[in-house]
């Protein structure tokens, strides 16, 4: 005690004291989160000339517009860009534009840039099905700047329909090559409601566009895509709370689990729920046109026979889309062929979509019940047969069947092009047997096969829903239909 006692009297005697401590600086407000869609897919292209791919689809979806749009459900057709496009007569179809368009850069919008974009894709024909789509079309006039003519090489119902089409969105004039595609790392100059205002490695971010002018207006002011690695990846983000929406990618098991969670007591921290899209899930076989085995009739009616007994889906028209014709056969015990000689297919199929890796090895394990066929299962490269959910073009029959007739068999194409005429000119009685025998020469070529059919993948957090008319015209997630409380 006496020592304590000296200690403070020299602190006194010296008139030290304890140092006042430092005020804690104020903690600034740390930024709201911004919006974040994820999916496994990673983004390979924002030129919709040359999209392939459902997540570079939501770009293009989101961030062109087109001339024409499709209402999910009716299917109809109704103006997106265009206040109105009509038929001036039979091989006549006219688009106006209206006033004040303009593209995410400023310049505006004209008919001039609708002829060359329009133009641009047909030229790249980078997919094949742009053809298909605008399969009549015989040139387009500008009178003005507000008016499209689109002469026709002979009558075409269905001509409004390729407008709608990605294929078929505007781009700026100036600021793109007309033979070359859109480099991945410049940013995307549409008019749609959303801009990219920055590309990342994994990370695509939008802005509302604030001159939007046109029917999909977007409510959340910022958003982002980002690409996670998986569906493990991505059921990790959702229990962190970092994704507010999933697009495809979750597999079976991870939808079981978000089930599971939805009745668990207590609720977990960050809750999320399927939404319902019933049929939207179409997976297809089908074979590489280049493939040196595509040409053997045998093979290929092995493959399809392979497959019956577990084919859940009759044609390459899906359920609930009009003109459905089941053509496929379905179930039953189909004899197999035998092959004259050993046949090796590569069999590839897409590792960010779900269930696709099972499935794969599935389909390898029934077609190699064909005998002297050993069939190698890939993700990359070069293959003869590709496993495929890629939403179409036009959620529409013929939209569907582009897969088939963008690639026919030399001996169907004529058979197959006098159909698709009839389609497209004929009666409504015509054009239902003309589509009827479109499927049923598909169940013939075999060269698309159909697999089944399931409801769509896509997850979002509590608060957050689809509104409107939230989809584009394949099926494709549109940013403007996204709300959040």
């Amino acid at each position: 005690m006496a020592a304590v006692g000296v200690g403070l009297a020299v602190l006194l005697a010296t008139g030290c004291v304890q140092p006042t401590p430092s005020p804690v600086p104020s903690q600034t407000p740390s930024e709201p989160p911004v919006f974040t869609i994820g999916t496994a897919q990673k983004v390979a292209s924002t030129d919709p000339a040359v999209i392939t791919r459902d997540v570079d689809a939501i770009i293009g979806t989101s961030v062109y517009q087109r001339l024409m749009r499709i209402q999910p459900g009716s299917r109809e057709l109704k103006p997106d860009a265009a206040t109105d496009c009509i038929f001036t007569s039979s091989q006549v179809y006219e688009c106006t534009l209206p006033d004040g368009l303009k593209f995410h850069n400023g310049d505006s919008l004209t008919a001039s840039d609708v002829r060359f974009s329009i133009q641009r894709a047909l030229r790249m024909d980078s997919t094949g099905a742009v053809i298909g789509l605008f399969d009549s079309l015989e040139s387009i006039l500008v009178p003005d700047a507000t008016t499209v003519r689109f002469r026709l090489s002979y009558p075409d119902s269905q001509f409004g329909y390729a407008l709608a089409a990605l294929s078929a969105s505007i781009v700026n004039e100036t600021s793109y090559d007309p033979d070359v595609p859109l480099e991945l790392d410049a940013l995307p100059n549409g008019s749609g409601p959303y801009k990219v205002t920055k590309i990342e490695e994994d990370v695509v971010s939008f802005r509302l566009f604030e001159d939007y002018l046109g029917p999909l207006v977007g409510d959340i002011s910022e958003m982002r895509l980002i690409q996670l690695a998986d569906s493990v990846a991505a059921e990790a983000a959702m229990e962190a709370g970092k994704v507010d929406v999933v697009w495809r990618t979750l597999e079976d098991s991870a939808l079981a689990r978000l089930v599971s969670n939805a009745n668990a007591t207590p609720k977990p921290d960050h809750e999320y729920t399927r939404v319902p899209l019933p049929g939207g899930r179409v997976n297809l076989l089908a074979w590489n046109p280049g493939s040196k085995y595509r040409q053997n009739k045998t093979l290929r009616e092995g493959i399809a026979a392979a497959l019956q007994s577990d084919r859940t889906l009759d044609s390459l028209v899906p359920l609930g889309v009009d003109g459905h014709h089941s053509s496929f056969p379905v179930g039953g015990r189909p004899k197999l062929p035998k092959l004259k000689s050993r046949v090796n297919l590569r069999l590839s199929y897409d590792p960010t979509a779900p269930g696709h890796a099972d499935l794969a090895r599935l389909l390898r394990d029934r077609l190699e019940q064909v005998s002297s066929l050993s069939v190698r299962v890939v993700t990359s490269g070069d293959a003869d047969l590709f496993l495929t959910d890629h939403l179409p073009w036009i959620d529409t029959a013929l939209g569907w069947l582009q897969y088939y007739l963008s690639a026919p068999l030399a001996d169907s194409t004529d058979l197959l092009s006098a159909q698709e005429q009839r389609y497209r000119s004929g009666t409504e009685s015509e054009r239902a047997l003309a589509l009827n025998a479109l499927q049923s020469q598909a169940a013939l070529d075999l060269t698309v096969l159909p697999i089944s059919q399931t409801d769509g993948v896509l997850v979002v957090r509590a608060g957050v829903a689809l509104v409107g008319e939230p989809m584009g015209a394949g099926g494709q997630l549109g940013l403007w239909g996204i709300r959040d409380e």
